[in-house]
């Protein structure tokens, strides 16, 4: 509604501005009560003639990207003050023509200062998505520019991305080491390396032994446990589209049925998710190592 209102507001002043730049005297001689207020004085048209342009343009930007509401309330002011002055006018009874000013001054001076006013909800929303990426950032060490750039550019984008976040942390069935090995051979298949040590830093977070971290990162199946090796097979037989894929989904459906399948599939590709969006935005950067626990691994990305 805002934009609707500011999109009509903007066409009505951008006109009324051009009007009384390039054809003063006429709308000097159009508008009701205008001659009242004295002879025509041209440059003084003129002069208003810009600021009701400006202030046109202003509701134009705030229409065509929500972002630039700041610059509009300003033209927005200008309008507002306007309108208080003939509504100043109308009560003392000085106004001649007081239903024209009403509807032609006043109200539109509302609405344009309402249509510039971005929905509260939103602003409550980004400031704390802005505050959690914050905290997010200190706690892990993560670059989080990439979502920090989404949100200042485009809120409505950022408020669909989120959700992801709820789906990568998926789990009912498979051990937790299982999930987490799926979700790393994601994040290293998109090579980021910022992606994969956020998932080995919560991977350790979550408590998850050091060394079955290590051997999915330098593909050590001998080292991995019975839930490792059985999830970091599914996950790289996806992501590499091996033909024994349907193999490695049938033995995890052995073990944990379908929802282990769903489980596992969650985390592989949610685990791919994020880099693939990082990378696509330009702020990716290549996985060659890790540090786990304060041990830096070099990352093996073929097959041994």
């Amino acid at each position: 509604m805002r934009r609707v209102l500011a999109t009509i507001l903007a066409v009505l002043n951008v006109a009324n501005g051009l009007t009384m730049l390039f054809a003063g005297r006429f709308w000097f001689q159009s508008v009701p009560g205008a001659a009242q207020t004295g002879p025509f004085n041209p440059h003084f048209v003129q002069d208003v003639g810009a600021a009701f342009l400006i202030a046109g343009l202003s509701l134009a930007a705030r229409a065509l990207q929500p972002a630039l509401w700041p610059a509009a309330v300003a033209g927005a002011g200008f309008l507002a003050v306007h309108g208080l002055i003939h509504l100043a006018s109308i009560v003392a009874g000085h106004d001649h023509d007081a239903p024209f000013d009403v509807v032609a001054v006043v109200l539109p001076s509302a609405l344009a200062l309402y249509s510039t006013l971005p929905d509260k909800e939103k602003i409550m929303r980004s400031f704390f998505a802005r505050r959690l990426l914050r905290q997010f950032r200190q706690r892990y060490g993560y670059d989080a520019s990439y979502l920090e750039m989404l949100l200042r550019e485009s809120p409505a984008a950022f408020f669909k991305f989120a959700p992801l976040m709820k789906a990568s942390r998926h789990r009912e069935v498979v051990p937790i080491e299982a999930s987490f090995a799926a979700g790393l051979v994601g994040a290293k298949a998109e090579d980021c390396g910022p992606c994969a040590q956020l998932v080995v830093d919560t991977a350790l977070e979550a408590g998850i032994p050091k060394d079955q971290i290590e051997a999915v990162v330098r593909r050590d199946v001998r080292a991995m446990n019975d839930s490792t090796v059985l999830a970091f097979r599914f996950a790289d037989a996806i992501v590499r589209r091996s033909a024994d894929e349907d193999e490695h989904r049938d033995a995890v459906r052995a073990k944990w049925g379908e929802k282990g399948v769903i489980d596992l599939a969650f985390a592989l590709q949610m685990g791919r998710m994020y880099p693939m969006m990082k990378a696509a935005l330009g702020y990716a950067k290549e996985c060659r190592r890790l540090s786990i626990g304060g041990k830096q691994i070099d990352v093996v990305k073929q097959a041994a």
